[in-house]
């Protein structure tokens, strides 16, 4: 396997009093593609840029591979970094932005001319290197950018919001292109983002940050389909979130709950949980279904509340329902596949009386108060 393995062991940094990182540990595998994902102030730019050299942690190590690199300069960590701003020299073409780094070793013009054009080929970019930065879009600078990173071979690449700058369909092309490149060369990636959609997409494991905190690591069906705790449940995706009160123990693995003002409701027991705990439950608004009609009495264990719908926005592959339920102050979000379309099918309207329903086990427990 290519690539630097990097343990962040007990990493802590203060700007005054303000804790930008907390005793934050984590170890990513040789050749990993791994995402550092949280929103702004979270601290995740803070600890890449420990990683790089360009911020001193206040206390904890570094290590890449088996050497602690908090002593070592930037430039003798065997890591390179891609940046949102592209920071690419105006006055230089694309050729010799991207042979910058060879320049400066002193290499050979010819060894020079074969690297260039060949990481110019691996970011699809083979006929611009003719042209300044000037010239050229958002996409094709970051990829000139992503090329001069690349050209010196490091060990660990480090990407800090390398397409936030771009619009949403061609920030989505290059993550394509990006998870490619990773799988072609097979070194390190750490990837900054607050953007869930790109870390849940390329990521081989995502660590989910607040407040300087990492909250949870996992992979990206981990995180989605598993949350540790409410907030990472809420900032991953759309998600329903209620509380109520165990009330009764079906059996190892299920428990009835009763929440206020909507009635008792199976949750599926992912953690410990007795009778009298207050619990915090979530279920993904894809994993609900709705329909006009109730559904059959012989489809046992399933969860059935009834509703108006309040509101339905079409996005063309799927249809999102927002339902209230009577007497709860809460609209439950619902959101219905597209698979076939069926022109006698009656498309359920703005202010519909609907069912919706769940099984158990499609919900998780994000937080248990014990009473």
């Amino acid at each position: 396997m290519k690539g630097s393995s990097v343990r962040v062991s007990n990493v802590s940094k203060n700007f005054g009093n303000f804790k930008a990182v907390q005793n934050v540990s984590f170890e990513i595998k040789k050749g990993e593609f791994f995402s550092l994902l949280g929103p702004s102030g979270c601290g995740k730019t803070t600890l890449l840029r420990i990683i790089a050299g360009f911020e001193d942690p206040g206390s904890g190590i570094v290590f890449l591979d088996d050497t602690n690199v908090v002593p070592l300069p930037p430039n003798k960590r065997h890591v390179n970094t891609v940046f949102q701003n592209y920071a690419l020299f105006p006055h230089l073409t694309v050729f010799n932005n991207v042979a910058f780094p060879l320049h400066l070793k002193k290499l050979p013009e010819k060894h020079i001319r074969e690297k260039v054009n060949e990481y110019l080929d691996l970011v699809k970019l083979p006929n611009e290197g003719h042209k300044f930065p000037a010239q050229l879009s958002g996409g094709q600078k970051q990829r000139v950018s992503i090329a001069r990173a690349l050209i010196n071979e490091p060990s660990v690449l480090l990407l800090d919001e390398p397409l936030s700058a771009l619009d949403a369909k061609l920030r989505q092309h290059l993550l394509i292109e990006l998870d490619a490149i990773h799988d072609k060369i097979g070194i390190t990636f750490i990837y900054v983002t607050h953007d869930q959609q790109e870390a849940l997409s390329v990521s081989d494991r995502v660590a989910v940050m607040s407040e300087g905190k990492v909250l949870q690591i996992g992979t990206p069906f981990e995180i989605y389909e598993s949350p540790a705790n409410s907030f990472v449940a809420k900032f991953i995706g759309e998600t329903n979130y209620f509380k109520g009160t165990v009330t009764r123990l079906l059996d190892e693995k299920h428990a009835l709950i009763d929440i206020e003002n909507m009635g008792s409701l199976e949750i599926y027991l992912d953690k410990p949980a007795s009778i009298g705990d207050h619990v915090k439950v979530t279920i993904r608004p894809e994993k609900v279904r709705i329909g006009i009609e109730k559904p059959a009495e012989s489809n046992r264990g399933i969860n059935v509340l009834q509703g108006i719908v309040d509101e339905v926005i079409y996005t063309g592959f799927q249809s999102k329902f927002f339902i209230t339920i009577q007497g709860y102050n809460h609209i439950f979000m619902v959101f219905k596949q597209h698979v076939r379309f069926f022109m006698d099918e009656k498309p359920i309207k703005w202010k519909d009386p609907v069912y919706i329903w769940w099984y158990p086990n499609d919900g998780f427990i994000v937080e248990v108060e014990p009473q």
